[in-house]
């Protein structure tokens, strides 16, 4: 129980912190950071805890920004489920397959997000200013991902007891991973 806890605090602190830096550059411009905590959850968690924490964000999210309730929701529970799934066929815990599968699943997470905003608003299809905006974030996304994974991993070995795990690099882990 202390786990899931944790890592919900981790996310509502880190929504906290992406809407002040949103404050200061274009959104685009700013990492999704919550949408890297559920990718870290998924890859350092997973299981029925992880998806939790995963909706309990994404409803938090929808509040905050005053979104369709449940539109975030949906969004970061099908981001945790993806990434589940790569998990167990690109091992992500490594730096290259992590990087390239973060920037995709972005595309895909705000192309979805996007189109969801503008069909409600009436609108129909999406604009080149918007793929240009999704094409940043992406971008801005992978750059962030290597350490937001990692982040989120040495959290969740803390809040489970598992100093020795949380001092490992993840350098050695993932050496330890292939052998």
């Amino acid at each position: 129980m202390r786990r899931p806890l944790g890592l919900l605090v981790l996310g509502l602190a880190v929504l906290l912190l992406q809407g002040t830096l949103a404050t200061f550059a274009p959104p685009f411009a700013v990492p999704d950071l919550l949408f890297l905590v559920v990718v870290g959850t998924a890859v350092a968690v997973g299981g029925a805890e992880g998806l939790l924490v995963s909706a309990l964000l994404g409803y938090a999210m929808d509040l905050l920004t005053g979104a369709l309730l449940g539109q975030h929701a949906l969004l970061l529970v099908t981001a945790y489920a993806a990434t589940r799934v790569a998990n167990l066929q690109l091992n992500l815990m490594r730096a290259a397959p992590q990087v390239v599968f973060v920037a995709g699943l972005t595309l895909g997470y705000d192309l979805a997000h996007a189109g969801v905003t503008r069909l409600m608003s009436g609108a129909v299809g999406l604009e080149w200013a918007d793929l240009r905006n999704v094409a940043v974030h992406a971008a801005v996304n992978a750059l962030f991902a290597r350490a937001a994974v990692a982040g989120v991993q040495r959290c969740a070995a803390l809040l489970a007891g598992d100093e020795e795990a949380a001092r490992r690099s993840l350098r050695v882990a993932a050496r330890a991973r292939r052998i």
